[in-house]
């Protein structure tokens, strides 16, 4: 139940963020807590919430969102196998590579949907991303719960 709430409460805050800051996921920190911490089935839940939220409230045609995760997905298990995923460092190196992966899949949308592309707000769209992640990942990291972690570390 605990779990329950604090996932909830955590899908709340970031879609007042991502109001209250377009262009930045403030989901994305989340992804990276709960494979770390949870079970498996508990991150492609909250992706496919997270994913639903993304695509209803995207001004872009569908697919932007789930490209998004599965990209955030693919670089946080490979990044494991390299880094320790607890670290400031990865995360920071990861909100970096996110930042690059926005402009590219933005890029890829709008040509795809023949639109045009604001290449400075998409560019500072991109600086957010990169700053904000590592913020906001330890932020979450040390706001969820202890008794909600598993101490086992996958391998």
């Amino acid at each position: 139940m605990l779990a329950g709430l604090w996932w909830i409460t955590f899908t709340i805050c970031g879609i007042w963020g991502q109001v209250l800051v377009p262009g930045v996921d403030f989901f994305a920190p989340g992804m990276a807590v709960s494979l770390r911490w949870q079970k498996p089935y508990v991150t492609v839940i909250l992706a496919v919430v997270w994913v639903a939220v993304q695509e209803g409230a995207g001004g872009l045609a569908f697919g932007y969102g789930i490209l998004w995760y599965f990209t955030l997905f693919a670089l946080l298990t490979l990044g494991r196998w390299l880094l320790d995923p607890g670290s400031f460092q990865f995360q920071a190196l990861l909100g970096l590579t996110l930042g690059v992966a926005h402009f590219l899949l933005l890029y890829l949308m709008a040509m795809l949907e023949v639109r045009a592309f604001p290449l400075k707000r998409v560019l500072f769209e991109c600086m957010l991303q990169t700053l904000t992640y590592p913020l906001l990942w330890y932020l979450a990291d040390n706001l969820f719960p202890e008794r909600l972690k598993r101490h086992e570390e996958p391998t």
